[in-house]
């Protein structure tokens, strides 16, 4: 299926569900003006439930997405909640909502767009919806942002001083560089930090921006990241299969059959 045929079928399927409360979309198929949805892009969804509900729908899941398409596997993602990769990499992210939970699964401003699909909550959710904030407060995301990189800042050098180059190397690119990706946002397109996203920032801020990140960050050239994804590839599927055999592991090889080789062959394209 294709991404709007998975979308279609599968508010579908919820919609004659007596478990499900409401489908929403969120994220780059939600989104109509900046950075929508390509073919890369993945699918994610909530479905509302009724707080005593959710253990029943939960173990609905993988027989749902099951009927959406030739499925490689599923699992309980941690960031993402329910998670699913079906046979031509598509991705779909199906996290449950308990309906007491709306406010604050819903609490971000509306420049990130929701779509509602199904909605059985008899005006909860719409009243949820409307009142997300406009805006947020730039000033306070200005005060933090400094805060926190000089902390990170302090963090990063320590580590390097002790040797622990990769710690070093990690608190630079999950904190000090966003941080500065912030304040580019901020300085060039105070909007864009309402998407609380770096997403695409190569399309939405100036070349000037994207050069002076090119110095700082270890792999920025495009050539480079695609060799060190080869590498890491190539290396993590090496060390699957010693440490099964080290500890008597069972290795999901059958995962790695069908991903492997669809991501090399997008790397080499």
């Amino acid at each position: 299926m294709t991404q709007n045929q998975v979308i279609s079928t599968l508010a579908e399927k919820l919609e004659n569900n007596p478990l499900v409360l409401g489908f929403l979309l969120v994220g780059s198929h939600a989104r109509k003006n900046v950075y929508t949805a390509s073919h890369y892009s993945d699918i994610e969804a909530y479905i509302v439930v009724k707080d005593k509900d959710i253990k029943k729908l939960e173990k609905e899941l993988p027989n749902l997405v099951r009927s959406l398409g030739k499925v490689i596997f599923s699992y309980k993602n941690q960031w993402a909640g329910f998670s699913t990769v079906f046979k031509n990499l598509l991705r779909l992210e199906l996290p449950l909502v308990k309906l007491s939970d709306l406010s604050s699964v819903f609490s971000r401003p509306t420049a990130q767009d929701v779509e509602v699909i199904i909605d059985k909550t008899n005006g909860k959710l719409e009243k949820i919806l409307s009142a997300r904030p406009k805006t947020i407060d730039l000033e306070r995301v200005f005060l933090d942002t400094v805060t926190d990189f000089w902390y990170m800042a302090i963090v990063a050098i320590q580590y390097y001083k002790k040797g622990e180059y990769w710690n070093a190397r990690h608190a630079q690119e999950v904190s000090m560089i966003p941080s500065l990706i912030k304040f580019i946002e901020l300085l060039e397109n105070s909007n864009l930090l309402l998407l609380e996203s770096n997403k695409r920032i190569e399309q939405l801020v100036s070349k000037k921006s994207v050069e002076m990140l090119k110095e700082i960050c270890s792999h920025y050239e495009k050539d480079k990241i695609k060799k060190s994804l080869e590498k890491n590839i190539k290396e993590f599927s090496s060390l699957s299969v010693k440490i099964a055999e080290k500890f008597n592991y069972k290795y999901p090889t059958d995962i790695e059959k069908a991903v492997k080789p669809q991501l090399e062959n997008l790397l080499k394209s």
